[in-house]
């Protein structure tokens, strides 16, 4: 998309927005792509040209597509040689095994060398149509003139039905486990449970019990993990949410030999907050961290577009701090404890692992893969 349209070239789509000060780039998610500029505001008309430009007339030259080819399959290989980025792909297959959702956003390199231009002529036109585009404006702009500036400029697009996608099967009876054998200095592991969609009514209870468990160096796993007994440098928990599922994980790096005792202590912890309420005085705490999380992070444009952007298009509605107040204010201890006991369960777990792990200590973490009370 970067690589040139009838008006612009490559290099003068990248200067337009970096040669007066600008920031141009682009990722894919599971469930959207994002393509987006950073710059002085009185530079904004420039930037929702060019990248509207890219977006509705991108000419995809078979020369350009031949070389990103080979960049792309350079980047798989990047991402498999490190193994805390590899860990969480494969936890993904673990979650949503044979099914898109399950699969690496970059592709493997079978994928990537057998798709052709047409393949892609063929996305972009059902899937990049005025019925799937949202365009997201964040600073001290008019509102008015960027309506009429979006319109003037896909005044000639079509319309067409917005895109669907193959619902995702997140039903697990018993623990997975994927061991994935690796000469490394360190074993990193994912511990992965199925959780709430990105619109479910607990979500920022179950963001509540990230921060209590995972979310900073004042969580639980950090202190039990790391602080009190040295098995890991780094420890943390982490929630995705999509249009009809999600995910709730704990992810480490630890050193080999003690990977058997650093899946325990993790798996105990999450009984622990099964069994018993958090104190009042830790959830109170984790109410300020999220607050204050949400924000600053609407202090930078950038992220608050993101933010702002994503909620509109996935759920037709904009954030409103006000309300995130308030469901945040309103959760007890007793939600806490009740979205920890429909998450936290064995038959729900999963376990990723990468690292020179042998077949003994992988039987040994396999037969201790469970959530006591669960």
């Amino acid at each position: 998309m970067f690589k040139g349209t009838p008006t612009r070239n490559t290099r003068q789509i990248k200067e337009a927005i970096e040669g007066v000060g600008g920031v141009l780039n682009a990722f894919t998610g599971e469930e959207m792509t994002c393509y987006f500029a950073k710059l002085l505001k009185h530079y904004y008309p420039r930037a929702l040209d060019v990248l509207s430009d890219m977006v509705l007339h991108s000419t995809i030259p078979a020369d350009e597509l031949a070389k990103e080819r080979t960049v792309i399959l350079e980047e798989i290989k990047m991402y498999r040689d490190v193994p805390s980025h590899h860990v969480h792909d494969l936890m993904g297959e673990l979650l949503w095994p044979d099914q898109p959702l399950g699969r690496t956003l970059a592709g493997s390199p079978e994928t990537v060398s057998r798709m052709t231009r047409a393949d892609i002529l063929k996305y972009m036109k059902d899937y990049y149509h005025n019925s799937n585009i949202l365009v997201s404006v964040s600073g001290d702009v008019d509102h008015g003139d960027v309506l009429a500036r979006v319109a003037d400029i896909y005044k000639t697009r079509q319309a067409k039905k917005p895109a669907a996608f193959v619902p995702a099967k997140s039903v697990q009876t018993q623990p997975r486990t994927h061991y994935y054998e690796k000469a490394t200095e360190q074993t990193h592991l994912v511990i992965g449970l199925h959780a709430l969609p990105r619109t479910h009514p607990d979500r920022y209870k179950l963001g509540l019990l990230h921060v209590i468990l995972g979310a900073n160096m004042s969580s639980r796993l950090f202190e039990e993990v790391r602080e009190k007994r040295g098995l890991a440098y780094e420890i943390k928990s982490g929630i995705s949410g999509y249009q009809d599922t999600g995910s709730f994980t704990v992810s480490a790096g630890v050193e080999t030999k003690k990977t058997v005792r650093a899946v325990a202590v993790i798996l105990k912890e999450l009984a622990k907050v099964r069994k018993s309420f958090v104190k009042p005085d830790e959830l109170r705490r984790a109410k300020d961290y999220f607050m204050s999380q949400v924000s600053m992070g609407v202090e930078d444009t950038l992220d608050h577009l993101l933010w702002a952007g994503e909620k509109a298009l996935c759920s037709g509605e904009l954030p409103d701090k006000a309300e995130i107040h308030r469901e945040i204010e309103t959760t007890t201890v007793e939600d806490i404890q009740r979205v920890a006991q429909g998450i936290f369960r064995t038959g729900n777990l999963s376990l990723s692992l990468i690292g020179p792990v042998p077949e003994k200590m992988q039987r040994a973490i396999t037969q201790n893969l469970v959530i006591e009370g669960s």
